[in-house]
């Protein structure tokens, strides 16, 4: 599958939305990925897919391949007479006379029974998440054998997985690529989109969907399908976060997943690879922690104590050079898995390769999977308000302090600050209520270290 790849450094982001104007009318692009580079410019990659083999990218054809059969007509004894299509109803006979006889076959009441078996049609086993109903029953697919090549308009979906086969084609279709039952075939679906996303105006959405006082960074954002994949940084004084967002055609966006940090995207039923693959290249894989880890706890070790004690003694601690928490602003799950791990030898949530997990979403997995949630917290215990993930807001996490009067609000509490990219003791349980309950609506829990985790 040959690509042509045109690139352009130090784009603005106010100048996005042309370079993409550009790629699809001069380029006809069929992806552009824009990826922040260190200055805080773009590098915009234009690509040109051109499609000589099967392929599950954006914005190509989707491909099937394998055995086929027959079925559909007056004449057919594999349906039933009161067999229906799934992609068509007696409502639409009169708008698709290129489809179905002019008469329902006699003793039938069934559409299976109606189509006109000398016409182009076919069932395949659509995926309708990729090519909608709807859609399909608008276009034509080619199918093609023995060097032939017919246009074929779907309507119904098929045959059973216990028949091993990928379609089931009209018999005069059948009759013209020279095929018999249980021969090969090739299906090509278009998408139902193609080409690129132009005028979506990323600042301008992203402005009303976060709250206004934080800080917002495009990272990386993909165009392809008609469909635009993005990130973003919000930033905050103390807390900062990560959201992909999504808008398909001129469908409203959508939130598809925040997080302390999103990356690397993994592909999913909303996610496709090809997507997940242009936003990884924001991805900077994250470095292990070069200080020692603490000893295992024993049966006699004060969990809370060890790791009040490494919060105390690891104020100030830089986090502007972790990777892959954009200088420190995206580093609070890290930088309390890595006081937990220089206590206690271990960090609370650790990726595959056992470093400190830079996701928020993931310590709270963790946290309420293995450790104890408690309402009455102590110095050491954690402190989290969830990051929801698919919201708007971004949570925080951190390490319970003391209280210097013994009064409850004024418990202090141990985190990264995003604005000085270090850990701190930068709030209260008064100032973490007001901001992460009262004004963002999310919950403020707290968990005790089970010792028999690490």
């Amino acid at each position: 599958m040959p690509t042509h790849v045109a690139t352009q450094d130090k784009v603005q982001e106010e100048d996005l939305l042309g370079f993409v104007q550009d790629a699809r009318d001069i380029d006809e692009a069929d992806v552009v990925t824009a990826v922040r580079d260190k200055d805080g410019t773009f590098t915009v990659e234009s690509t040109v897919i051109v499609v000589d083999k099967p392929t599950g990218m954006v914005g190509t054809p989707i491909i099937k391949k394998g055995k086929m059969s027959h079925f559909g007509g007056p004449n057919d004894p594999g349906v039933s007479p009161t067999e229906g299509l799934s992609l068509f109803d007696e409502s639409d006979i009169a708008a698709n006379p290129d489809i179905f006889l002019p008469a329902q076959p006699p003793n039938t009441t069934g559409l299976a029974r109606r189509p006109d078996p000398d016409v182009n049609y076919i069932a395949c086993r659509w995926d309708f998440s990729a090519t909608p109903r709807s859609f399909l029953r608008k276009i034509k697919v080619r199918v093609s054998a023995n060097g032939k090549t017919e246009e074929a308009r779907p309507v119904d979906f098929g045959p059973s997985l216990a028949t091993g086969r990928v379609a089931d084609l009209s018999p005069g279709l059948e009759r013209k690529l020279g095929l018999v039952t249980d021969q090969e075939c090739t299906v090509e679906i278009p998408p139902p989109q193609v080409g690129v996303a132009v005028g979506v105006n990323l600042a301008a959405i992203d402005k009303v969907i976060f709250p206004s006082d934080m800080t917002r960074s495009l990272i990386v954002m993909t165009t392809s399908n008609n469909s635009t994949y993005w990130v973003v940084n919000q930033i905050g004084v103390v807390e900062g976060g990560q959201t992909l967002l999504r808008r398909v055609g001129s469908d409203a966006p959508e939130i598809l997943l925040s997080n302390t940090t999103v990356f690397p995207v993994e592909a999913d039923d909303e996610i496709p690879q090809a997507v997940a693959d242009q936003l990884n290249k924001a991805s900077t894989e994250p470095a292990k922690s070069k200080k020692q880890g603490g000893p295992a706890p024993s049966a006699t070790t004060d969990v809370n104590a060890k790791v009040f004690a490494k919060a105390k003694g690891n104020v100030g601690l830089d986090t502007s050079k972790v990777a892959g928490t954009d200088n420190g602003n995206l580093a609070c799950a890290w930088a309390v898995n890595e006081i937990v791990r220089l206590a206690l030898g271990k960090p609370i949530a650790a990726d595959s390769k056992g470093r400190n997990a830079l996701g928020t979403g993931q310590v709270f997995d963790a946290l309420r999977k293995h450790h104890i949630q408690t309402d009455n917290p102590s110095p050491g215990s954690i402190i989290v308000s969830p990051t929801p993930p698919s919201g708007s807001v971004h949570g925080h996490i951190g390490i319970v302090g003391q209280s210097p009067t013994g009064d409850f609000d004024k418990t202090q509490v141990f985190s990264n600050s995003s604005a000085q990219a270090q850990f701190a003791q930068n709030r209260t349980f008064k100032t973490w209520k007001e901001r992460y309950v009262n004004q963002l609506h999310l919950p403020m829990l707290f968990f005790d270290l089970d010792k028999s985790q690490f």
